[in-house]
């Protein structure tokens, strides 16, 4: 009897195990928009900004510019967020940093306080054009 009591309660206790590693699996695993879409901005002593995307959790927004296309003179890039994919209610939302070919930066940013779609917004002080890819969230879930 005692065997067959031992018996029973492994397998009690094996199965409320996997049910509670599964369940606790269920908060970890989150799908976020971090796939990369590319980006081209062209600036004669202006702005420019890439298209809009639903921003789905707190992650960091990621930018990597990949190539210049004229003389690198560099650009600064920061993320606004908004309403909707016509940029409505649009405000920024993370501090400015500085780009140049090869540059790769997560922005911290609080978009998901007020909005859900995202872009980066971009200026520079001279004539130059860049190309790289950006996300409005990541796959490591930097913050």
């Amino acid at each position: 009897m005692t065997d067959l009591k031992g018996f029973i309660t492994k397998g009690i206790l094996t199965a409320m195990a996997l049910v509670s590693i599964g369940s606790a699996s269920l908060g970890i695993v989150k799908a976020n928009n971090w796939e990369d879409t590319a980006y081209e901005f062209s600036f004669d002593y202006n702005d420019d900004w890439t298209d809009v995307r639903q921003k789905e959790d707190d992650s960091a927004s990621y930018m990597k510019c990949i190539e210049a296309y004229d003389e690198d003179c560099g650009y600064y890039a920061c993320v606004f967020g908004c309403d909707d994919y016509g940029r409505s209610g649009a405000e920024r939302c993370s501090y400015e940093y500085g780009y140049s070919e090869g540059v790769t930066r997560f922005h911290s940013n609080w978009v998901k306080t007020s909005h859900n779609y995202a872009y980066f917004y971009a200026y520079s002080d001279n004539v130059a054009a860049y190309g790289g890819v950006w996300s409005p969230d990541n796959y490591n879930g930097y913050k």
